[in-house]
């Protein structure tokens, strides 16, 4: 079927559970409650670093309302697990439900249940605890000296156990080709060195979990989660249970961003809890505790680039330091990641990765919106401009040069998870993102006032649509389920275990659907599903709930079709391979007056005891087709104050086919928000003598908000991917990653100064100024 075939793809829609939010109907995580509900709350450590020499909970116990106090000699001795996509085999195990040693300022000590929130928290100041205070190292290059306090001995790497030495979690190092050779090859070598923040994932909704007994020994659980499926299997290991015996409700999500693929403690604690006492407990996150649990990792990235004159990449090489905090909750899988990112960064003969993953005193880290690839990002988009002026070339001619195209080897999530491009709109998002902007007025821009200075940069870019690839991964699980059924009215249920994040995926399931079933957005239904009635879903991470949860979908779908033209078959007495389904009929194509309702045909099977059309798939995709981005970005930088103004961005993609166009362009806008915080403004501050983070809240923690926002021009470019469902590909991470190293480079273009290091704050921009004013673009 061509794009210009289709009835539902491609069109306008609005997100299948637009009225139920705009009417508040809809239930997030915190609007559910249940009778006889307790409260939970948790006990955190004042101290970065300390070990517990005695913990007294008597008088909390005392207390009236009080129902549990439990600490870390309560638990089962047991390896928290915190992430079911990482192979339990591979997976790294390094933490507790509660801790004997606190690692962090903030981490768990005790955790109270009571029949108020208030009596929970004043149960929280009666426990004593004697703790020994530890020193601590907040800085991922001084935890690796012999010097540095140890702040792990051993985890476990799935059943084995390691030593861990000089706090590095895990090493890795990956070569494709000969670097040295390729370097000895290159008439130019450029090397720099780039650092990156800790932004917080900071959703408006906070964390809210609520787990209700049932009977039989069974536990049900309502939380914000990526992975419903996932979280089932976190919570089951880390408290020793069966699976069967958890069923996790599927929840709308008021924002994750990465933040809830990993399962936190306070999941855990919780359904520990409820077990225990054998009553609903609720567990629900202050801001603080929220920024206690999500960020994105900072990494260090020495990186070196060897070309030719004529701007032909020949080697690239790249030293990566990746902090992930107190715990590791997925061991190296950030600089795995960002280990294949930057190896599909373009193409390259001669390439290598070696990296570090380290701990330090600060809280735990988790995925954000790109998963090592914003960071990768920033240092290699950064590092082709600076070629790109060695060498006297326009940036926009070098990427064309040496960008990856159609048959290229592309690392989707790490070196193991490999596919061959099929398609790239690249090129033509370079060529009309440089019309839009205006690049070739690139230097000579003019603000109206002399210590304003204006400036043009671009970045390319991409993510990976999932984790597939023809082999499956060593240390990743990526596979999808669905069930689509008919029902007696002609309409369809389409039952997924696929969490929508906000980004309007399951629109886009509830569209395939009606693609391929003749029906209209509104014939196809989405049920909630649990653990217990659906199939199992990876993870909405990765940019993969179109593409590889749609494959699925798609294909559930097609099973049902196969039912319904066989039914169509026997009625209309006509070959199931003449028929066709549109509009809510099936036509015999040799005459289609010969035809009949689908509602009709329905009913006549179910009176005729035929049976149910139903359609259930459980299947792994064999590609992560990439989806590229550019941002072309016009910035106006104040060299009196250090403030630097976004005025205007193109935002372009190649999501293959735009299942709905709306929601391709949501997520550039969303990209771009996100990016521009990454690259001027959001940062996890923390203080480097206490280990205490000194913005927990959104009145230090500053956004952007939407009055922030500059003019924003989208580029949406189609391909045909044929590995994808009608075509379609990935688009939300892949629209954040160009953001960042396209704003450092329009700065540079403005005023002359190289950033390294993010975010790019006032402060940092007047300081290199005084220390540039020879380097100051003069007009």
């Amino acid at each position: 079927m061509g794009r210009e075939e289709f009835r539902v793809i491609g069109k306008k829609f609005s997100k299948v559970e637009a009225l139920e939010k705009a009417t508040g109907y809809l239930k997030y995580s915190g609007d559910f409650y249940f009778p006889n509900t307790l409260h939970a709350k948790i006990l955190r450590s004042p101290y970065a670093h300390a070990r517990i020499r005695n913990i007294d909970t008597r008088k909390a116990e005392k207390l009236q309302g009080v129902k549990a106090v439990i600490s870390y000699k309560d638990i089962p001795k047991i390896n928290a697990m915190h992430l079911f996509l990482i192979l339990p085999s591979v997976q790294y195990f390094d933490s507790f439900l509660l801790a004997e040693k606190a690692r962090h300022v903030g981490d768990r000590i005790a955790a109270v249940a009571a029949t108020r929130p208030e009596i929970a928290e004043e149960a929280l100041s009666l426990v004593q605890v004697d703790y020994e205070e530890l020193p601590a190292v907040f800085d991922p290059i001084e935890a690796m000296k012999s010097s540095a306090p140890v702040i792990h001995d051993f985890a476990k790497r799935g059943e084995k156990k390691i030593e861990i030495r000089d706090n590095v979690v895990a090493s890795l190092e990956i070569e494709v080709g000969d670097v040295e050779k390729g370097f000895r090859e290159s008439e130019l070598v450029v090397e720099n060195e780039f650092r990156t923040s800790r932004p917080n994932n900071a959703p408006l909704e906070r964390m809210v979990i609520t787990c209700c007994p049932a009977p039989g020994g069974r536990l049900e659980v309502y939380a914000p989660a990526q992975s419903i499926h996932g979280l089932r299997m976190n919570i089951a290991y880390s408290l020793g249970l069966p699976p069967h015996k958890i069923n996790v409700h599927r929840i709308y999500l008021g924002g994750a961003f990465g933040g809830h693929i990993h399962t936190g403690f306070i999941e855990l604690i919780c359904a520990f809890l409820a077990l225990k006492i054998g009553q609903p407990v609720r567990a629900e996150k202050t801001r603080e505790e929220m920024f206690l649990a999500y960020g994105r990792h900072p990494f260090v990235m020495k990186l070196r680039s060897g070309v030719k004159r004529d701007g032909t990449l020949m080697a690239q090489y790249v030293e990566m330091l990746d902090e992930t905090g107190a715990y590791a909750f997925s061991g190296q899988s950030k600089l795995t990641l960002g280990a294949g990112f930057f190896m599909s960064m373009y193409r390259c003969p001669n390439m290598k990765c070696v990296g570090k993953t380290v701990y330090t005193n600060t809280p735990p880290l988790t995925a954000m919106r790109g998963a090592g690839n914003p960071q990768v990002h920033f240092a290699v988009e950064s590092q082709m401009d600076i070629v790109a002026e060695k060498l006297g070339m326009d940036p926009i001619a070098l990427r064309y040069k040496n960008h990856l195209r159609e048959g290229d080897t592309f690392y989707g999530q790490g070196p193991d998870i490999v596919c061959k491009v099929a398609t790239c709109g690249t090129e033509e998002l370079l060529k009309r993102g440089a019309e839009r902007i205006g690049w070739e007025n690139r230097g000579k821009l003019r603000a109206g006032k002399p210590w304003l200075k204006r400036g043009f940069g671009m970045a390319r870019g991409f993510h990976t649509s999932g984790a597939g690839s023809p082999e499956p991964s060593k240390f990743m699980m990526d596979y999808s389920g669905a069930i689509v059924k008919m029902n007696e009215d002609g309409t369809a249920t389409l039952l997924t275990a696929c969490v929508d994040v906000g980004g309007g995926n399951l629109s886009a399931h509830v569209a395939i659907v009606a693609e391929t079933l003749g029906l209209t957005i509104e014939d196809v239904i989405i049920s909630q599903g649990d653990t217990d009635s659906t199939l199992y879903d990876a993870c909405t991470h990765a940019s993969r709930s179109t593409y590889a949860g749609g494959l699925a979908v798609k294909a559930a779908a097609e099973k049902v079709k196969g039912v319904l033209l066989h039914w169509a078959s026997n009625l209309l007495e006509a070959p199931p391979d003449i028929l066709e389904i549109k509009d809510g009929r099936v036509y015999a194509l040799e005459n289609p007056s010969a035809s009949i309702d689908i509602k009709d045909l329905v009913q006549t099977a179910q009176y005729r005891n035929w049976g149910t059309a139903v359609g259930e798939v459980s299947l792994r995709p064999t590609a992560c087709p990439p989806h590229f981005t550019v941002c072309f970005a016009e910035v106006e930088v104040d060299t009196e104050t250090g403030i630097v103004r976004v005025v205007r961005i193109i935002s372009g993609a190649d999501p293959g086919t735009a299942i709905n166009m709306d929601n391709v362009k949501g997520q550039l806008v969303g990209g771009f928000h996100m990016g521009m915080g990454y690259a001027l403004l959001e940062d996890t501050l923390i203080d480097r003598l206490s280990g205490r983070i000194l913005n927990p809240n959104f009145s230090d923690y500053k956004t952007f908000t939407a009055v922030d926002m500059p003019v924003l021009d989208m580029v949406v470019v189609e391909t045909f991917e044929l590995t994808g469902p009608f075509g379609a590909k990935g688009v939300g991470e892949g629209a954040t990653n160009p953001v960042a190293p396209a704003i450092a480079n329009a700065i540079y273009n403005a005023i002359g100064v190289r950033f390294k290091e993010l975010p790019i704050t006032p402060e940092k921009v007047l300081k290199a100024l005084k220390e540039n004013q020879s380097s100051v673009r003069k007009f």
